[in-house]
């Protein structure tokens, strides 16, 4: 029975899994993923804020330059705040995605009519993301303004908030959130999407080696990440260019940039970012779909014994 339940998908279409119990599992999956992930999520936005003519220093070489001037406690700036993001995004995004996935559910009932799985998952994904992007971008914006900090000396919290709201009030902790809509709606959309088809083919292939496939979730995921994260990655470039330098246009922002690089500096960290968001996926995804069928063993355990 329990082997069984820790194989089960949580996000599919028709899931029975409730908001409180997707509240807990994606707060728990957020905090993990972060605690691993942090120094390679600061190494990839340090890649993304390279101007070209730096292009010398990449993967390694930036490391040990961050290493050299800043000390190591530099691969955990913007930690408190990144940790509070994914906390917050690991519990908004779950938890709309059940409630959203739903109500969708409902409203096919309603009105007689009901799309495919993949639709249906492309669609509450995207709104999950753009939810979720609300919930927790100053977390975020945050986050890149201390890691992008090349001093010993860490900012505070409290000096980067009043620095912001003295210069750009409230929108300056927004600076950057169109492009970040956009790409977090497609990159969350693409990533519900993707993980369900990654889902499908896995249990086939679990189907053929009689259960002995291992690490289902978090193999779905890890191909999930990356999938979605190719496919937006230069927005994500743009939207940490725009939150460094206090705003602008995105589209004059994508217009200059393409004029003066190219695309390929739009994929500046792209390696580092896939090192990150893979495991991040890999581990967020596992989390919280065992974390879900822990909570439904103890609940059925308890319930067994009266």
């Amino acid at each position: 029975m329990g082997a069984e339940l820790k194989r089960k998908n949580h996000l599919q279409k028709d899931s029975d899994v409730t908001a409180v119990e997707s509240l807990v599992a994606g707060s728990v999956s957020g905090a993990v993923a972060r605690a691993v992930t942090a120094p390679l999520d600061t190494i990839k936005i340090r890649l993304q804020l390279l101007l070209m003519r730096e292009d010398g220093l990449k993967g390694t070489g930036l490391v040990k330059e961050l290493l050299r001037n800043e000390g190591i406690r530099a691969l955990w700036k913007g930690n408190v705040p990144a940790e509070g993001l994914y906390i917050l995004y690991g519990a908004s995004q779950f938890t709309s995605f059940t409630m959203i996935n739903k109500w969708f559910l409902h409203f096919q009932d309603q009105n007689h009519f009901s799309v495919s799985q993949l639709t249906q998952l492309l669609l509450v994904g995207g709104a999950t993301g753009f939810i979720s992007t609300f919930v927790t971008y100053p977390f975020d914006l945050l986050r890149t303004r201390l890691v992008a900090h090349e001093s010993r000396n860490l900012l505070s919290i409290k000096d980067t908030c009043k620095s912001i709201h003295a210069l750009d009030g409230l929108k300056g902790f927004f600076f950057g959130v169109h492009p970040t809509l956009l790409s977090v709606v497609m990159s969350s959309g693409l990533f519900f999407w993707s993980y369900s088809l990654a889902r499908d083919a896995a249990e086939e292939i679990n189907k053929r080696s009689h259960g002995k496939l291992w690490g289902v979730e978090a193999m779905c995921g890890f191909v999930a990440g990356v999938t979605a994260k190719a496919i937006t990655f230069p927005l994500d470039t743009i939207r940490k260019r725009m939150q460094v330098l206090r705003g602008g246009r995105a589209s004059q922002m994508l217009i200059d940039h393409w004029r003066s690089y190219g695309l390929a500096n739009f994929y500046r960290g792209f390696g580092v970012s896939v090192i990150k968001t893979a495991p991040t996926s890999a581990i967020s995804m596992a989390i919280y779909e065992y974390s879900i069928s822990s909570m439904r063993a103890m609940k059925g355990s308890a319930e067994s014994r009266f």
